[in-house]
């Protein structure tokens, strides 16, 4: 099932590279496991002369849901370390409120980020804080163990399954993808291979055809004298025959050229081409005085967009943003977005790279916050054109 759009948008937007759900949870978190243990929000659960030391060691065990995604293992061991060193330090306290779902989350994401070997010791720090939690904590005690362990691991369990759901999907992605190219692949020999049948009948009609001119030539030079109506004839001939091959040299070398399946893209028609190149939520902006430029430069321009798109995340929960600039002396091309998984993106910016040089252009790159940051510049007016 797809998630709303809306959804992808705030789950997938960053806060200094992190999720900016997971960081407002974190705080929601914090705020919640502060004022449990200052007794704002219950003064019974306030440890003497601890409240504000408390409330400051606490956040040991709730912010790291900020970074639970991008950094798990540090995540995990960080909840670890300060559940028992919440307990060794402020002793009996009530913080199972705000820090059991924190622990339960980060147990959520190790199982879906983190390799099976790695994944094991790591769940085993989770539930060393959990055990923690229960013995440092008056509303839970050591018999809720039972409950709250198999909680945790069904949440581990869960975030295995989504992993497993994400990994099927890009297998099947990939897959996809590569049955595409053989598909191509094919189609190409196949055009390959007819015309060169082709290009075999059209040695043998041209062979049969210049021998039927040879002939009527040779006949009219015989006849030229003794029967000028027959030379007459045999010119005829000759014409005839040329105006016929000259037409159906035409109709065979017209079958050799590629018919395009789709129209070459352009940038106006920029974002029909976002949409078919990857299945990432694409975000296009257009900026200045939209025109027509020469064909040759709107069709390198959408090839660079096509080369950077390969190099980004192509998930249908990736936020990919385009930005197009017309300048009064150039178009500027924006292109941001998290990086593609055990993909290495310089042979998608070499080739953006050599569009660009045709026209005297320019391709910078550069790596920011985990996303990947690209600027094209191409000249409306090019040395090189």
């Amino acid at each position: 099932m797809t998630s709303p759009r809306w959804w992808r948008t705030w789950n997938s937007s960053t806060v200094a590279g992190l999720s900016t759900i997971d960081v407002g949870v974190a705080v929601l978190l914090s705020a919640l496991a502060a004022g449990l243990t200052s007794g704002v929000l219950h003064p019974s659960y306030r440890a003497p002369d601890l409240g504000t030391a408390a409330s400051v060691g606490v956040l040991a065990m709730t912010i790291p849901v900020a970074w639970r995604r991008r950094w798990p293992l540090t995540a995990a061991a960080t909840l670890a370390v300060g559940a028992v060193g919440n307990g060794l330090l402020f002793g009996t306290m009530v913080r199972c409120g705000a820090a059991l779902p924190a622990v339960f989350l980060v147990a959520f994401s190790v199982g879906e980020y983190v390799d099976r070997n790695r994944s094991l010791p790591v769940l085993a720090l989770c539930a060393g804080n959990v055990t923690a939690q229960c013995f440092y904590d008056p509303q839970l005690g050591p018999t809720v163990l039972i409950l709250m362990l198999p909680i945790l691991t069904g949440f581990f369990f869960a975030g295995r399954l989504v992993r497993t759901r994400n990994q099927t999907a890009a297998a099947l992605r990939h897959r996809s993808a590569e049955l595409r190219r053989q598909r191509e692949a094919t189609a190409r020999l196949a055009v390959k291979a007819d015309r060169a049948r082709m290009a075999g009948d059209l040695d043998a009609t041209l062979r049969e055809r210049l021998g039927q001119i040879a002939a009527a030539a040779t006949a009219g030079r015989e006849t030229q004298s003794a029967d000028p109506a027959l030379t007459l004839q045999s010119l005829q001939n000759i014409e005839h025959s040329g105006r016929q091959i000259l037409h159906d040299m035409r109709e065979m070398v017209g079958t050799y050229q590629d018919p395009p399946n789709e129209p070459q893209p352009t940038l106006a028609r920029l974002a029909d081409l976002l949409h078919q190149t990857t299945t990432a939520d694409t975000r296009l902006t257009v900026e200045g005085n939209p025109r027509t430029l020469p064909a040759g430069l709107e069709l390198s321009a959408a090839r660079i967009v096509e080369h950077l798109l390969l190099a980004l995340e192509d998930t249908p929960t990736a936020i990919i943003n385009v930005r197009l600039r017309f300048g009064s002396d150039a178009i500027e091309l924006h292109v941001d977005g998290a990086p593609a998984r055990d993909t290495n993106p310089e042979a998608a910016l070499a080739a953006a790279r050599q569009r660009a040089a045709l026209h005297g252009g320019t391709v910078e790159w550069r790596s920011s916050h985990g996303r990947y940051l690209a600027a094209a510049r191409l000249p409306l007016v090019s040395s090189h054109a």
